[in-house]
């Protein structure tokens, strides 16, 4: 009757343990997954919030073959209203910045219409680096349990996986921007704004000092910055998972006694 028992309970222990180990293998890759899905969201908005700062907005406009304002406002007060403008996503409570720049003969710079699109502007800028925060927060938990319970490998993984993720969704955004980038331009608008609300007259103050060149450089720059990131990210994923292969291919080391 006492080996019965016995029998009986370490069945019981090893499907208890054979559980454990499913779940904890299932959390595994859970948290593989939240790395790879993160890693494109943070990397893509670490670089366009680094675009939306004054030196992008200076180097576009001290290009030489920078389009010129149709109506011949003066460069530096057109630079100086850009910056402004790029100033007010980044400051919080900021719309009086918006409204109270004004053209050189002291009109306001930019009609209802203008501040409406650049209010929904400021929203999805603001909701999409909380998500991007959101997916650093949950890298970070993801990196802290697997570096915490021994599985390392899982790190790399994780880090090569989301890297290559990141780079196929640039090559695929990449050659559509390369065939028509004006339709790329449009679907992403329509994506997160209403139709009709982003789209203004070549007269309006936020084409002339945000003309379609300038967009067509961001694109490219957010392009190079992400793939540079997503790259460098794959690659030590790569060369550190590489040690894991090694080690887990190499016999271990026998033990001698004298």
């Amino acid at each position: 009757m006492g080996d019965v028992d016995a029998e009986d309970d370490d069945a019981s222990t090893r499907r208890a343990g054979e559980i454990a180990l499913l779940h904890t293998s299932m959390l595994r890759v859970c948290l593989r997954l939240i790395m790879v899905l993160s890693l494109p969201v943070i990397l893509t908005m670490g670089v366009v919030r680094g675009l939306t700062t004054p030196w992008f907005i200076r180097w576009e406009y001290s290009k030489p073959d920078f389009p010129k304002d149709p109506l011949g406002l003066p460069p530096a007060a057109r630079l100086t209203l850009a910056r402004e403008t790029v100033r007010y996503l980044n400051t919080p409570d900021s719309l009086p910045v918006l409204t109270s720049l004004t053209l050189p003969d002291g009109r306001p710079a930019y009609n209802a219409r203008e501040v409406s699109h650049m209010v929904d502007v400021k929203r999805v800028y603001t909701q999409l680096t909380a998500v991007a925060v959101g997916c650093l927060v949950g890298l970070g938990a993801a990196v802290w349990w697997l570096a915490r319970h021994g599985y390392p490998c899982d790190i790399w993984r994780g880090l090569l996986y989301g890297g290559s993720l990141t780079l196929g969704i640039l090559f695929a955004l990449g050659l559509w921007m390369l065939t028509s980038f004006q339709r790329f331009f449009k679907r992403f608008h329509d994506l997160f704004f209403a139709p009709g609300t982003w789209t203004f007259s070549y007269s309006d103050t936020l084409i002339r000092l945000f003309p379609l060149p300038l967009w067509q450089d961001a694109g490219l720059t957010i392009a190079v910055g992400v793939s540079l990131l997503a790259a460098v990210t794959a690659a030590v994923g790569f060369l550190r998972l590489r040690h894991c292969w090694q080690a887990e291919a190499s016999p271990p080391a026998r033990k001698h006694s004298n």
